[in-house]
């Protein structure tokens, strides 16, 4: 399985906006078609940042084939709708991650 993690950094003017936004908009576009899964917002709490707040949104996909195409298809028109709402009040990067049996 495969855990595709964005640290988001929203400045503090658009916090509140760009919260509801997410889930509003991204993450129920994210997952509408299925391939990517149990999405998990959390705040980054070791992360110094005196302008805004940091945040971590995880989603599951089954293989980076899956990740990829959702990629394609959906990500890329997200990542463009992130920037035309907030410009850089928000930035992000991306980690992929995959998840190691205990």
């Amino acid at each position: 399985m495969i855990v595709y993690n964005t640290t988001y950094h929203a400045h503090t003017s658009v916090n509140d906006d760009f919260l509801d936004w997410l889930r509003r908009e991204y993450i129920p576009a994210a997952t509408r078609d299925g391939r990517l899964t149990e999405p998990r917002l959390t705040v980054v709490l070791n992360a110094e940042a005196d302008d805004g707040t940091n945040y971590s949104l995880q989603f599951r996909a089954r293989s980076l084939d899956t990740l990829r195409a959702w990629y394609e298809s959906v990500g890329d028109d997200l990542v463009v709708a992130m920037s035309q709402r907030f410009g850089h009040r928000v930035a992000g990067f991306s980690t992929l991650l995959e998840e190691v049996e205990l």
